[in-house]
């Protein structure tokens, strides 16, 4: 039966004025987890917290309390030489310096060097980067190191010295370029995305060589993953950017590409795509001129528009690109072969077609977090959770009920001195509950544990975290030896299913050998609502066991994304016989036939 919180704050006070501190925060802890517990409520039961753990000797615990009250100065005094909550309460008090020294002193060289650099100090910044980056623990730690010498390139940028900082940089591309490798050849291409989206930065503020890198690679894995329109949103994004950086071939290459992309999954956007290669080509060959270039080269980038424009049926645009080849100082024989080329296209018409550029809607939030930065401060962190939520809970960008759960994550690890079975359950159950991406790490720490009761409760935690990277998690209980394990993690298959869940959840049905498995994540698949789902659930009428093609038929009976009709109709057009036959069933079905 719950306890009434009244009743349990009485019977915690009392247990405090009578020297039973522990019981106190039995009472306590039934009462402070409950959700929605107004402000000055939540307050009020804190404070006798912090009294309990001061009286037990438990003072980092008293000091955590304290300084989600407000009251650095206690937190402070509570800390008892902890370096690392001395940073926190000077990062709270707005003491950047301070809390770059005490970062300094617990060996956290990383979170020392950003917090000189938010307070200007970047020469001091630069040292300690470079101090980091010669951690003798990175030595086998190829992705680590990499955003090391990433920060020390910055650092160096900012105090002006360019040698250095292209040093560092080109190191920093050489180290990415093979943790990527090495995350590909593990089979964990989230990560290697991660490397090369950090080359694409590097690019995008220096050579245009470093940023084709980062987003062809980029796109070879979203292509890999079958992120389509991912796919089409990154060659759009490098398009733009090889145009603003005046590199016309490069972008007319992006642009056919694109179109050959397009035409080869039967999206609408192929027409589009080669009449922008073919515009782009035209404005290199008029840019070539106008700086004086060989009139042989400009015929070589207008001739590849005309077999651009050709390809269309874009006659009157042929006729033009052979009018502009007339004009070139080519000689008089390969003039006069153009005016005939030029004038042999009178009168003939255009070929209709309709083009459709990719849409707006389409286009998913790419803003890129400083992941040189952020895995840093992971790394630095060690999987330890106090440590992890020690920054969460004073962060005010978080919401308070975050906040709140992120602060008991953390007493729940301080209040024992050791991490037992049993405490580390609890523990694993507050960090997926806190369900922000900062859990992960902790949990996958965890996940090593050897009793599979711990195993399995990170599982179960992880069914809250809707992040891909939770997939890591996923996976590895489904290849764990217990059953357990096994069964919390095809339930967090079944849970997790979200945007940039489509490509891990469509792995493990194209790849576990287990139909309950395979079953469960197509199930989840037809649950998010992207072209990419709906798309495979129209593969797996094609292809599926005659079970997965009944869940098939049932997801897209109901699924309600826009384009659910227009896409059935464009397969059922494609095919004939019995395949036709499903498409129609379900057209009909949805009223669509």
């Amino acid at each position: 039966m719950a306890i009434d919180k009244r009743d349990a704050l009485r019977r915690a006070q009392n247990a405090v004025q009578q020297s039973r501190p522990g019981e106190a925060l039995q009472y306590l802890w039934q009462i402070v987890d409950r959700s929605h517990l107004l402000d000055e409520e939540f307050r009020s039961y804190l404070r006798v917290m912090e009294q309990s753990y001061a009286a037990l000797g438990q003072r980092r615990a008293a000091g955590t309390v304290a300084s989600f009250l407000g009251n650095m100065q206690g937190a402070a005094q509570y800390a008892d030489g902890h370096h690392t909550d001395l940073a926190r309460v000077a990062i709270a008090t707005g003491q950047a310096s301070a809390a770059a020294k005490h970062y300094n002193n617990a060996g956290w060289l990383g979170h020392a060097a950003i917090q000189l650099e938010d307070a200007g100090d970047h020469r001091s910044a630069r040292v300690l980067w470079e101090r980091l980056a010669d951690n003798a623990k990175l030595r086998d730690d190829l992705y680590t190191q990499g955003l090391v010498r990433f920060n020390l390139g910055r650092a160096c940028l900012r105090v002006g010295d360019k040698s250095a900082a292209r040093k560092a940089v080109i190191t920093s591309m050489h180290l990415l370029e093979a943790a990527a490798d090495g995350f590909e050849t593990r089979g964990l291409r989230e990560r290697a995305f991660d490397c090369f989206q950090i080359l694409l930065t590097l690019g995008k503020e220096g050579a245009f060589e470093n940023l084709a890198e980062g987003y062809l690679n980029c796109i070879r894995i979203l292509k890999e993953d079958n992120l389509k329109y991912y796919v089409l949103q990154y060659y759009e994004d490098f398009q733009e950017l090889a145009l603003k950086s005046g590199e016309l071939h490069a972008a007319a290459t992006l642009f056919r590409e694109a179109a050959e992309f397009s035409r080869r999954y039967n999206m609408p956007y192929e027409r589009h795509y080669r009449t922008r290669a073919a515009e782009t080509q035209v404005l290199a060959a008029n840019r070539m001129l106008e700086s004086g270039g060989l009139p042989e080269m400009a015929e070589n980038a207008y001739a590849a528009a005309i077999d651009l424009f050709n390809d269309l049926g874009a006659y009157s645009k042929v006729r033009e690109v052979y009018g502009f080849l007339a004009q070139l100082e080519l000689g008089d024989k390969r003039q006069a072969r153009y005016l005939r080329l030029q004038e042999r296209l009178a009168g003939v018409r255009d070929e209709g077609g309709q083009t459709v550029s990719f849409p707006d809607y389409l286009r998913m939030d790419t803003a890129y977090p400083e992941i040189w930065r952020l895995d840093v401060i992971e790394w630095e962190q060690g999987g330890d959770a106090a440590e992890t939520m020690g920054e969460v809970l004073l962060d005010s960008k978080w919401p308070d009920f975050t906040r709140r759960r992120a602060l008991l994550c953390r007493l729940h690890q301080l209040e024992s001195a050791q991490l037992t079975p049993e405490r580390l359950v609890g523990l694993a159950t507050h960090l997926g509950r806190v369900e922000i991406y900062a859990s992960l790490s902790p949990l996958e720490h965890i996940v090593e544990h050897e009793d599979p009761t711990v195993r399995a409760a990170v599982l179960s935690a992880v069914r809250q975290l809707f992040f891909k990277r939770s997939f890591v998690l996923v996976n590895k209980g489904l290849a764990d030896d217990d059953p357990r394990v096994q069964r919390e993690s095809l339930q967090a298959v079944g849970a997790l299913h979200f945007g940039h869940a489509f490509d891990p959840l469509q792995r493990i049905y194209r790849e576990s050998p287990h139909p309950q498995v395979r079953k469960t994540a197509l199930s989840s698949i037809g649950k998010i609502q992207s072209l990419e789902a709906i798309e495979m659930l129209i593969d797996v009428l094609r292809q599926g066991d005659p079970e997965e093609r009944r869940i098939g038929r049932d997801l897209l009976h109901r699924a309600d994304h826009v384009e659910v009709d227009t896409l059935l109709h464009r397969a059922a057009a494609n095919e004939t016989g019995p395949i036709q036959s499903v498409i129609h069933s379900v057209l009909k079905a949805r009223g669509s036939l």
